[in-house]
């Protein structure tokens, strides 16, 4: 059976929300890269860093999303997760095979779409 990613970026403007993801994600044993909380952060962090697998929070305040961290990193062929309150049909960048949690999210399910990554490669 494969492992597990092991370097996971986080990309969420809320920084309560992006710290419990790390606090989720490091006590399951993962490397947090991140989180960023800007746009441009997270670009530069997205073309450079040695990242495994990403959460990306769709909305990242005052009119930005994660569309230009997503092209990035499908550039870089490394797989991506989006984070959201919406509704799929109020996000027009998220394509049919993107996989997308539901906030609030929780270990299992941040846990559950690692495996499910593993899984398509």
């Amino acid at each position: 059976m494969k492992e597990l990613p092991q370097r996971i970026f986080i990309v969420e403007d809320e920084m309560l929300v992006a710290f419990e993801m790390s606090d989720l994600l490091e006590d399951l044993g993962f490397e947090v890269v991140g989180p960023s909380v800007h746009l441009e952060e997270a670009k530069a962090v997205a073309a450079e860093e040695r990242i495994d697998v990403a959460f990306l929070d769709v909305n990242l305040g005052e009119s930005k999303t994660s569309k230009p961290v997503k092209d990035i990193l499908k550039e870089r062929d490394i797989p991506y997760v989006f984070i959201t309150a919406y509704d799929h049909s109020q996000i027009d960048f998220i394509e049919d095979k993107d996989r997308v949690l539901s906030k609030p999210v929780s270990s299992p399910a941040l846990l559950a779409a690692l495996r499910s990554i593993v899984k398509e490669r």
